[in-house]
């Protein structure tokens, strides 16, 4: 039980790390330097690598729609609140099932997620786009996709992995008490 409440504060956290962060950039600069370095992926890279896949997920797709709910940002119209969604469900599940089941390697979960999750968003675009009446040009619309993307993964890459490291000896410790009692 207790576990699961630890979970639960985590994943209340970072959710609000995800809805604070992104305002917090934006109150520091422009709209474009929050589109340039992604604030809203670093908690959703965090509640994946530390929380799982499931946590990851749930965080990743609620973060842009409690967002919009509360901010209005990410715009609805166009629907890149649900493109984000999906995009940061994706992250959220593809990092945290390859970190604590297959590779136990950050970066090499955390460049699947990113890539992985670009395409969850192209194939969101493709689904949920004719609702809405956004049909952009496809390939563009990815190339800017990942190509805007790239100053948000540099620093995403350093970032991530160095909290994590901090972060480990705490849940290592939770950890280790919770096996004690």
């Amino acid at each position: 039980m207790k576990n699961k409440t630890r979970k639960l504060v985590w994943a209340s956290f970072l959710l609000i790390l995800g809805l604070i962060l992104p305002r917090l950039v934006n109150l520091a600069g422009s709209p474009t330097l929050g589109n340039l370095i992604s604030p809203m992926h670093i908690p959703v890279f965090l509640t994946a690598l530390i929380l799982g896949p499931f946590y990851g997920t749930l965080i990743g797709f609620i973060t842009p729609l409690f967002s919009t709910l509360l901010f209005a940002m990410p715009p609805v119209m166009p629907p890149i609140t649900f493109l984000m969604a999906f995009e940061l469900a994706a992250f959220g599940l593809v990092a945290g099932y390859l970190y604590s089941n297959k590779s136990q390697n950050m970066y090499l979960s955390l460049i699947a997620a990113m890539i992985l999750g670009r395409f969850v968003y192209g194939l969101a675009l493709i689904a949920v786009g004719p609702i809405f009446d956004f049909n952009p040009p496809f390939i563009p619309f990815m190339q800017g996709a990942f190509v805007t993307g790239i100053p948000g993964i540099v620093i995403q890459l350093v970032v991530i992995p160095l909290i994590v490291e901090k972060i480990k000896p705490i849940k290592e410790f939770a950890e280790f008490n919770r096996k004690v009692k």
